[in-house]
């Protein structure tokens, strides 16, 4: 039997792994705790074992390699130095190589040097500066060190006995990410979404998940804590008895909200997956155009989409950060992109408000008629605001304006107004088809 194939069979069995399943917990800032369990014949007192194969992104200070055996883990590897030609070709230099050119003549020598173009071979007759662009093959001695391939963690452990032991790996790693992904079909005359929800999982991680435990945590983790392992085949059992629950369950967990996916996810490296958890849901929504504008010019006013997220109207579940596409049917039936928005992560019965576009017909502009101070008493500016509906129907127009931070007051307004907060006001103005609407107020600052 050949020293390489010997060299094979035993990284084989140095690499055999007794693998339960794995658990990858995917946090929204691109950050997972990835954790297995994995058991290896140890001998008694001090010996290393390795484990292949975990993400290329792993923080190494974060792992953790556990038993519930008398077992000691006294030193701790990341072996992330990866071969590849030009590594693997500092490992020789000053050895003896062979260098097969692409027509079959061979040249041996010491190697001296080697860069991106040249190779440069000490030999009998001389030195030779070979051109990498025609090298075939370069023969090299038998490597007197492991060369990794993969990122690797090896432990040196001090063991009470000889026999198998059982261990639980986790770590984190970054490279994974999700963001929830949402459609929301709007119905004729925007009182209805018809919205629906994919989770769309990203991993750039360097590792492949078989047939993973997937777990989904939203919020804005100050610093992630690995969690307890729990016993796989326990879980297995769990699983299959509750195979009929929802694809994605949805509940708190500490401060944030997690979705637990319900079935094994096997999660590739450079792959971009989907899930659907949020199936078809209708819910009660309103259409506004909110005008909040300074300019004295015409602008148009955008228009946004609200509803509230309980389980009367909305979809009394707590909402994953994601970004929503909005459509709505043409009179062909043909769904079409009227506008996207952000949503921000939406606990229940939150007031969710996307912003859709700017009306292409509905304008407004707002001017300062004139000022009027008296020194340390007040401010006043008398204000014009003009909307203008260029459509063939009314609409509502929901005016906000800034109107001061403290001791303020709005007099003379030719409309109602509700105060929103401390520095804000609300008109809500109908303005009839293909008509203008004038709204009028004084602002007043007291300064006492």
């Amino acid at each position: 039997m050949s020293k390489y194939f010997r060299l094979s069979i035993s990284l084989a069995l140095a690499t055999t792994l007794s693998m339960a399943q794995t658990q990858l917990t995917v946090y929204n800032h691109g950050e997972a705790l990835v954790k297995e369990q994995f058991s290896r014949q140890v001998q008694k007192g001090v010996s290393e074992i390795e484990i292949e194969r975990v993400a290329e992104t792993l923080n190494p200070s974060s792992v953790k390699l556990s038993s519930d055996q008398d077992i000691q883990v006294l030193e701790q590897n990341y072996r992330y130095d990866l071969v590849d030609q030009n590594k693997l070709l500092k490992k020789y230099l000053e050895a003896e190589v062979t260098v097969v050119l692409q027509n079959d003549n061979k040249m041996s020598g010491t190697l001296l040097s080697y860069d991106n173009t040249t190779l440069v071979l000490k030999s009998r007759t001389g030195t030779d500066i070979i051109q990498r662009q025609f090298v075939g093959t370069i023969k090299c001695p038998t490597p007197t060190e492991r060369l990794y391939v993969r990122p690797t963690l090896a432990w040196t452990l001090n063991n009470a006995k000889t026999g198998k032991v059982n261990f639980d790996l986790s770590y984190l790693t970054g490279g994974i990410s999700w963001k929830a992904e949402y459609v929301a079909i709007i119905n004729q005359d925007d009182s209805e979404l018809d919205l629906s929800s994919w989770i769309n999982l990203n991993n750039q991680s360097g590792k492949d998940y078989q047939e993973a435990k997937l777990k989904l945590v939203a919020g804005d983790l100050h610093r992630a804590q690995p969690e307890q392992v729990v016993d796989a085949r326990r879980e297995k059992a769990q699983m299959r008895a509750m195979m009929y629950r929802p694809v994605v369950e949805e509940r708190q967990f500490f401060e944030y909200h997690l979705y637990d996916i319900s079935f094994p996810v096997t999660v590739r490296n450079r792959e971009e997956k989907q899930i659907q958890w949020l199936n078809s849901t209708l819910v009660k929504a309103q259409k506004r155009y909110v005008y909040q504008g300074t300019r004295d010019k015409f602008t148009n006013i955008p228009i946004k989409i609200m509803f509230t997220n309980d389980k009367e109207t909305g979809t009394g579940v707590a909402l994953p950060g994601g970004i929503v596409r909005l459509f709505k049917k043409d009179t062909d039936g043909a769904l079409e992109l009227i506008g996207e928005d952000n949503l921000k992560h939406t606990s229940r019965d939150d007031l969710v408000t996307l912003e859709v576009g700017e009306a292409f017909d509905v304008k407004g502009k707002r001017e300062v008629l004139d000022r009027r101070s008296k020194s340390e008493r007040y401010n006043e500016q008398d204000i014009r605001i003009t909307l203008a509906n260029r459509k063939d129907e009314a609409v509502e127009i929901e005016v906000i304006q800034t109107v001061g931070y403290r001791n303020w007051r709005v007099q003379n307004a030719s409309h109602r107004f509700t105060k929103v907060d401390a520095s804000h006001v609300k008109f809500t103005v109908a303005v009839p088809a293909n008509k203008e609407v004038m709204l009028t107020y004084t602002s007043r600052i007291d300064l006492k």
